[in-house]
């Protein structure tokens, strides 16, 4: 058995499916997914929902499905438009960060398909704390609060998860300091939200692996957006705690284009 971890897949099901192949996953092994699996590429709403019926995989709340779950009506009612929406972040989720894609397949859903999902994702937490091996790892999208560890989402307010999906050491806006992680050493924290490309900004542009540094490791590999001349330094990374492989498939794999 190992256990792996993913993050910020934003869409791409086909990017999903490949990186398990290519680390051989097994009914016998764990997945963690650590958020953002939706917006902006096609097929958010898939990867969540073969997730949820994985038994053995486990999903953490990125920023996107917090924005999701503060713009639909949570007993799955779904308007017509994107514009119609009920919830506080409604227009930050569907105008200015690719919702919109998400949002259409969701409302295809049968209301009852849309509101087991909803409940799914409400009794998700944001982070847990695991042991592999000797090691100890707090996995979350991007930042943590101690006391909120395995606290499921329906059971936290809108400040306090905004204040832990958000806040990242790699970018200016949302700064967060890397001493609040590396206090927890021994933990190894596995985070996403930023892409690896634009952390390590001093090797940019960089091949597609995860960024290391201090107590931290960064998995997000920039699935959220890419073109012609990024595709070969993006894609997805799987990270395997067993042993720290990575296992990285680019959007010019994908493709199948050369590099």
């Amino acid at each position: 058995m190992a256990t792996y971890v993913v993050s910020d897949l934003h869409g791409q099901y086909k990017m999903f499916k490949k990186l398990l192949e290519k680390a051989a996953f097994s009914d016998a092994d764990k997945l963690y997914m650590l958020g953002d699996a939706i917006d902006r590429g096609p097929d958010g709403v898939k990867i969540l929902q073969h997730v949820m019926e994985a038994p053995n995989m486990e999903f953490l709340l990125g920023n996107h499905e917090f924005m999701m779950l503060n713009s639909v009506d949570p007993e799955g009612s779904a308007p017509l438009l994107c514009s119609q929406l009920p919830g506080r972040d409604a227009r930050l989720w569907t105008l200015g960060n690719g919702g919109d894609k998400t949002f259409n397949k969701f409302r295809r859903l049968k209301k009852a398909g849309r509101r087991e999902l909803l409940e799914w994702l409400f009794s998700r937490s944001l982070s847990t704390r695991i042991e592999v091996g000797q090691k100890c790892f707090l996995l979350t999208h991007s930042f943590f609060r101690e006391d909120m560890i395995d606290v499921p989402y329906k059971d936290m307010d809108y400040s306090t998860v905004w204040n832990i999906v958000w806040p990242t050491p790699f970018r200016p806006d949302l700064y967060i300091d890397t001493k609040e992680y590396s206090a927890y050493e021994p933990w190894t924290f596995i985070i996403g939200h930023v892409p690896t490309i634009y952390a390590d900004e001093a090797h940019f542009p960089r091949p597609l692996s995860s960024y290391r540094t201090e107590n931290i490791i960064v998995i997000d590999g920039g699935c959220g957006r890419h073109n012609d001349d990024d595709a070969m330094y993006k894609g997805g990374i799987l990270l395997r705690l067993d042993d720290l492989c990575e296992f990285t498939i680019t959007f010019s794999e994908l493709e199948g284009k050369k590099a």
